[in-house]
């Protein structure tokens, strides 16, 4: 138990039936706020337990306890849900930070990772010469990205994470543990493990293990070649277009990857391409020369192991003072025109006039062998998408919300008619705005997950404001916005939480202030 009573006498009947070694805490212990972070519109959420579970047995008594009373059950295996659909208000978070182990099988290529592990916890243990498919950002948790198809930066030469998805363990709606591989004699099993690659996380049950294939590098020592291409803006505008026609109108190897955003440093607009490249130093420039003829003004691509390079966001850290919204879009090979290219150049030098504010606009770039599957042969449709954009908006005001959304509302409005059948949406960038979010994030395939959820999920216990229903169920609930709501729960000002210098000081100050909204 937690170092508080849990009130609640219901819960005294859980802590009886979970294993020795589970953990139960009430939800207004300063503990929940460990793992409780990102955007102040959703940070002070209040279930009134939370469950921190280290085997399948703990996950299967919550799931049937929360079932049998009638709770909320709401499921957090990382720190990145953009739409803060891990919590939940008066329910029980089930939190896997716990299940983190890993087992690495070099002889048969893959690896076995428990359903709460980040992966940073999958990254570690690895040798040099072999990766797996994952995300660029170490605290991305690994079930969760598996089941909103997972782009990594090495798509383009292995796929998706989830074509490297071997076998998946999960916890059904009835408690039951249930594991799913393609080759299964059952087609309702079949029919499942077809519907969590892409279906999305918190739709048919709580993933407590995966298993992965493994893959070498294409240089026997692991070397990769990382790093920025800047053009300075306005300033390098010529030079830039013409690159990105060239990088536009250009077949590019597998090897290659090139994620592009588009940034302010200070006053200064940038232009970048981010590289990644499977190979050395010498195949990297020789395949790279059709755009490094623009002259960058900076150019730092430096040969390296693959795990040195990692990508972090202040948004998603205790220490965050900020509220941000997301949108997201899906663009094909060829669509990256001048006319998209000014227009999400244009829209960055109207986010600089809104102060208080800070917004960028990426893709992570992907194609190359992700194309070789057909849309309906896994749940994630977009598979002539090449480049996953997002536009991704912060700032500090609560007043200015809804200023915000209303501006990536209006980045949406010009970019999406350009997006893959003027809908497509990637659903681990989650954007809980998104009316037509059935067709954005499935297109086609919304009808079959459908019959998927009626058959492992009838009742709809999984439910959010987005997830899948069975067929003739009510809606789910809608926000109205996405930020309308959260105004009850997000501090007037975001300053009021300080500037903490520890963990543990996060913590007691967010007690602090829950404290007085109850």
């Amino acid at each position: 138990m937690g170092e508080q009573p849990v009130h609640d006498e219901r819960f005294l009947i859980l802590e009886e039936r979970l294993p020795t070694g589970s953990v139960l805490f009430p939800g207004t212990t300063a503990y929940e706020q460990a793992i409780f972070i990102g955007n102040l519109l959703y940070r002070f959420e209040t279930p009134s337990a939370v469950v921190q579970a280290v085997t399948d047995d703990d996950v299967a008594v919550t799931v049937s306890f929360a079932k049998e009373y009638n709770f909320e059950l709401t499921v957090k295996s990382g720190g990145h849900s953009y739409a803060g659909y891990c919590l939940n208000q008066g329910g029980i978070v089930l939190d896997l930070s716990s299940m983190k182990k890993v087992d690495i099988d070099y002889d048969n290529m893959k690896v076995s990772i428990q359903g709460g592990a980040v992966w940073k916890d999958v990254y570690g243990p690895l040798d040099e010469n072999h990766i797996v498919i994952g995300g660029q950002c170490p605290t991305v948790g690994v079930s969760a990205f598996l089941l909103g198809a997972g782009l990594s930066p090495f798509s383009r030469c292995y796929g998706l994470g989830i074509d490297n998805l071997l076998e998946m363990t999960i916890i059904t709606a009835q408690g039951e543990k249930v594991t799913v591989t393609q080759e299964d004699d059952d087609p309702d099993k079949r029919d499942l493990f077809w519907a969590i690659r892409g279906g999305g996380g918190g739709n048919f049950g709580v993933t407590t293990g995966v298993k992965v294939k493994l893959h070498k590098l294409r240089d026997p020592g692991g070397i990769v070649v990382c790093g920025d291409l800047t053009w300075n803006l306005p300033e390098q505008m010529e030079s830039f277009m013409e690159m990105m026609n060239v990088w536009n109108t250009t077949t590019w190897p597998e090897t290659v990857c090139a994620d592009a955003i588009w940034s302010y440093n200070g006053d200064q607009l940038l232009g970048q391409l981010t590289i990644i490249y499977n190979g050395t130093m010498e195949q990297c420039n020789n395949d790279l020369k059709p755009i490094l003829n623009f002259k960058p003004a900076k150019n730092d691509l430096q040969p390296m192991q693959w795990f040195e390079w990692e990508v972090k966001d202040a948004a998603f850290d205790i220490f965050s003072q900020v509220y941000h919204h997301h949108g997201s879009f899906i663009f094909a090979e060829g669509a990256i025109t001048p006319e998209v290219v000014g227009i999400i150049t244009g829209l960055m030098k109207e986010s600089k006039k809104i102060e208080g504010s800070s917004c960028h606009i990426l893709w992570d770039h992907i194609g190359g062998v992700t194309k070789n599957i057909k849309p309906d042969d896994t749940a994630f449709p977009w598979r002539d998408g090449v480049y996953v954009t997002t536009v991704k908006a912060q700032w500090t005001d609560p007043n200015m919300c809804e200023t915000m959304f209303n501006f990536v509302d209006r980045v949406k409005k010009l970019l999406v008619p350009h997006s893959v059948q003027g809908k497509a949406a990637y659903i681990n960038y989650i954007d809980s705005t998104v009316e037509n979010w059935q067709e954005a994030y499935y297109a086609d395939n919304y009808p079959r997950l459908q019959k998927v959820k009626s058959k492992w999920d009838p009742t709809n216990f999984f439910k959010f404001e987005q997830s899948i229903e069975p067929i003739d169920c009510k809606k789910s609930r809608k926000r109205e916005s996405d930020w309308k709501p959260w105004g009850n729960y997000a501090l007037l000002k975001p300053q009021l939480l300080g500037n903490p210098k520890t963990k543990e000081e996060v913590y007691a100050l967010d007690a602090d202030i829950r404290r007085k909204f109850y």
